[in-house]
């Protein structure tokens, strides 16, 4: 029953801003699925969240879209710390292209990997740390789980350009997050709020550099 109910929220939530196809409805579905399936021997999300898995990790991750710039040709949208996939399986769904996954857990990857050949999702999965990436054609970065933020930007730093833009999912302590990340590093914000968690907001973060 939580589930249903889970799922007309999403729908019914999103009715306002995004229409859903019923291609990308089975996709989502599949998706829930295969990590309900998965769960137990791998542990991918939080197990209080198992049971609301459509709005605090489905409905989580899409709200993001609308916060996202403009997709450029050749650029990617860099999901770390992704886990079970979340918010980059989702965007790509939703029609987001030129996606990498990053997560260091070998059986996260090994799912990851799994699950997108099985859907024919065309995204690249890097399974190994985020300080061992490199790559200079990252336009956005996308985060919901991974650390507090200064030491997220610690981790990306050697990713980020004038023109990368950071978009994080934040909690209550989000305002001494970014009083702690101002202390080493200069950046411009805008701050929205979830739709999901009453304390949670989304930061949209520009013009990162180094003090």
């Amino acid at each position: 029953m939580q589930k249903k109910l889970g799922l007309r929220k999403v729908l019914k939530t999103l009715d306002s801003f995004f229409k859903i196809s019923s291609e990308q409805k089975t996709l989502l579905k599949n998706y829930v699925f295969e990590i309900r399936k998965n769960q137990e021997k791998i542990n991918l999300i939080g197990k209080s969240t198992l049971n609301h898995i459509w709005v605090r990790h489905i409905m989580d991750s899409m709200q993001i879209m609308r916060y996202l710039p403009t997709e450029n040709s050749g650029k990617l949208l860099l999901d770390v710390g992704t886990g079970a996939g979340f918010p980059g399986v989702v965007l790509f769904i939703m029609g987001r292209r030129n996606i990498m996954l990053c997560d260091k857990s070998l059986k996260k990857g090994h799912f990851l990997k799994k699950i997108l050949k099985e859907c024919s999702l065309d995204i690249k999965v890097y399974n190994n740390r985020i300080e061992s990436y490199f790559k200079n054609n990252i336009e956005v970065i996308v985060s919901r789980a991974f650390a507090s933020l200064i030491k997220l930007l610690n981790s990306i730093y050697h990713l980020i350009t004038q023109e990368t833009v950071l978009v994080v999912h934040k909690g209550k302590k989000h305002i001494q997050e970014i009083e702690e990340a101002k202390l080493l590093f200069a950046f411009k914000f805008e701050k929205f709020q979830s739709i999901t968690c009453h304390e949670g907001v989304i930061l949209r973060i520009k013009n990162i550099r180094k003090k």
